[in-house]
């Protein structure tokens, strides 16, 4: 069986991290497991692997082919600083766009050999799969609203399965879409709890007491200013206390954070510490790791959190927080975008109001449902 997994491009992100740990797994079962062993894996990309962590990933994985459908989308997209004005702007767009399909139509030959495709992002590959009459899987990282939000819920007719990350994600989607509701199913994302709990160990650590925050800083689904704003009124309530918040990750919002950051209070307890390769060193040593968020499709940094022992805050968005977090008994929900109700959780912890260790407890014995071995069983089953 040839399988190939689309992902539209390999950034530095949640769902990047959870692929690469998806595919490690599957590559353990086809070397140790007979019954895998005519397993061949696939990755199909919009772009060029331009990161270096993931360009080192696949070069020491040779037997995993990748392809890129559009080589020259890296080019395009660099013109893009050159171009933004008309009418080169309009130029380069629709030549872009003719490019695009002359390609997606020499797409159906060249993987005529694929049997299984696994459209793993938000359904992002579905102009290219529409017209292979193949088996196709989507992997959705996101709520069911969210397909309706970009326009793709229209196309999930196309696939033969389509795999949500939690039981409420599941339940949605029978209701949204009842017409296909028995080709939903949930699969966790795999988290290798050891691995975590030993990057940590080996990682550098923060002096003092602090918060932190883990995430692409990407857009307001992330929900960042919230997270800012109830530091600020955490920090100025309790009369400056010695207690900082630690912003972990990059992205395009990261130079207008920091603007945002620099206009508080609080500021010179704020720190941008950038993309960190392992950051669990700094997460085993937080007070607590908040997640913001105003949408999630499972948010890992919670698992990683619960593994190392460190108290779990969320925003009690869609979907993840509450499944993950056992409906508050393996860490604190607060209202999405409650700046006044995270400050206030935020002093309870400061003060050492709560009781910290059930939280933690409830939490590492809920873990085993994420085992990457229990997880890849899945996977293998549903191919």
């Amino acid at each position: 069986m040839n399988v190939a997994f689309c992902i539209p491009n390999m950034v530095i992100g949640g769902v990047e991290t959870v692929f690469i740990r998806t595919l490690d797994e599957m590559l353990n079962s086809i070397a140790s497991d007979p019954a895998y062993k005519d397993i061949r894996i696939s990755v199909i990309t919009h772009a060029k692997i331009m990161e270096p962590l993931y360009v080192k990933w696949f070069k020491d994985r040779p037997e995993i082919e990748t392809y890129v459908c559009y080589p020259l989308q890296n080019m395009f997209e660099g013109m893009a600083a050159y171009t933004n004005f008309f009418p080169l702007r309009q130029l380069r767009k629709v030549a872009f766009s003719f490019y695009k399909k002359y390609k997606r139509f020499k797409m159906r030959n060249m993987f005529k050999d694929i049997d299984v495709f696994i459209d793993y992002k938000n359904v992002s590959f579905f102009k290219e799969l529409q017209f292979i009459k193949k088996r196709k899987i989507a992997w959705i990282h996101g709520t069911v609203g969210y397909l309706s939000d970009i326009g793709v819920d229209k196309h999930l007719n196309f696939y033969d399965k389509i795999i949500g990350l939690t039981d409420d994600f599941v339940i949605d989607f029978k209701k949204k879409f009842p017409d296909i509701k028995d080709k939903v199913t949930r699969i966790y994302n795999p988290i290798d709890i050891q691995s975590v709990i030993k990057m940590a160990q080996k990682g550098e650590r923060f002096a003092g007491r602090y918060f932190c925050h883990v995430s692409r800083l990407e857009d307001v689904q992330k929900d960042l200013k919230t997270l800012l704003f109830a530091f600020e009124d955490f920090y100025v309530n309790n009369n400056n206390p010695d207690i900082n918040l630690l912003i972990i990750g990059g992205g395009p919002k990261e130079k207008s954070l920091k603007k945002m950051a620099a206009s508080l209070k609080s500021a010179k307890n704020i720190v941008f510490t950038g993309i960190l390769r392992n950051p669990f060193g700094y997460m085993s040593g937080a007070m607590a790791t908040i997640l913001s968020s105003k949408i999630e499709g499972l948010p890992t940094v919670l698992v990683e959190s619960m593994a190392l022992g460190t108290l779990c805050v969320s925003a009690d968005c869609q979907y993840g927080p509450r499944e993950l977090l056992l409906d508050g008994k393996a860490g604190i929900l607060f209202e999405v975008g409650n700046i006044k109700q995270l400050s206030d959780i935020m002093t309870d912890i400061y003060k050492n109001n709560l009781d910290v260790s059930s939280f933690v407890k409830n939490a590492k014995k809920s873990l085993q449902r994420f085992c990457p071995g229990v997880i890849n069983k899945q996977i293998m089953d549903l191919l």
